[in-house]
């Protein structure tokens, strides 16, 4: 049987759990698990975990054999590679002004799929993208050109690209999942898909399970934190509501812990694990 949401890394036995990971990331971050990555790999397992996403901060430097071999001896999967460091860190956008910028950001983002082919998982796509600002069509425009070259290349490496839904008051364009969904049709982006992100979701969609049910089978991937951006089972968001969505359309991928390092990030990481597995996912093991 054919897997019902493709862009999805999916091991066929249901939705998994991923972690957020980075080398550095500052206090309010929304990233757990911190310093050395072989490290955090083996405390994402020995949490429970059987994913572990990365936020690289230099593609360029990012030692993908090294990387891979700490995950294979920790026995967890990466579930994404996020580029949004080409943005913050580097300046880099693929919708700027300056065409040798978005050389060079489309060739972090190739960086990016070349590490993903042989980690078998995918690239989200976020900040990079830029802000639009009053050249809202043009902006967009700008953006979709080099997606298309990206995702052609993302499709001769098998790796899906996951343009993330991020809320009104940090991105102001593709802020909902109709929006995007749009958008990849409409310009016909290959090798990409729809991520949602449930505290982004509780700004921007009017009920993030009917966000859910828009995209069906263009989700290729799920980051999960509170309406407070706290760990998931802290405050007042209807995560029922949310897996009852995921389960409907036949999600099959991971849902990553995406959430301020509170009261730290491990503890976080192991209360959001707890919570999570206990309502929505099979025993730890």
């Amino acid at each position: 049987m054919s897997q019902q949401c493709p862009g999805a890394l999916s091991d066929g036995l249901g939705m998994r759990l991923a972690v957020t990971a980075a080398e550095n990331a500052g206090p309010k971050a929304p990233i757990l698990l911190r310093g050395d990555l072989g490290a955090a790999t083996k405390t994402a397992r020995a949490i429970g975990y059987q994913g572990i996403e990365v936020h690289v901060p230099n593609i360029w430097e990012f030692d993908v054999p090294a990387f891979k071999a700490s995950c294979d001896a920790a026995g967890v999967a990466v579930s994404a590679l996020v580029s949004g460091q080409l943005f913050v860190r580097k300046g880099l956008s693929i919708a700027h002004d300056d065409p040798a910028i978005v050389e060079k950001a489309i060739e972090g983002l190739k960086l990016f799929i070349d590490g993903a082919a042989v980690l078998s998982t995918g690239v989200v796509v976020g900040w990079v993208r830029g802000q639009v600002g009053d050249e809202r069509e043009i902006k967009l425009a700008k953006q979709a050109e080099s997606l298309q070259k990206v995702g052609r290349y993302a499709a001769t490496k098998k790796v899906p690209l996951y343009i993330e839904a991020i809320n009104r008051y940090e991105l102001d364009s593709l802020n909902t999942a109709r929006e995007i969904v749009d958008f990849i049709h409409t310009y016909d982006i290959p090798s990409t898909y729809v991520h949602l992100d449930t505290f982004h979701m509780n700004i921007d969609e009017h009920r993030p399970s009917k966000a859910i049910r828009e995209v069906e089978t263009l989700l290729g991937y799920v980051h999960v934190a509170e309406n407070t951006r706290w760990y998931p089972g802290h405050d007042r968001l209807d995560f029922d509501e949310v897996f009852a969505a995921l389960e409907d359309i036949g999600y099959d991928g991971f849902v990553s812990v995406e959430c301020l390092p509170y009261p730290t990030g491990e503890e976080a990481a192991r209360r959001a694990y707890e919570w999570l597995t206990y309502r929505y996912f099979y025993p730890k093991g």
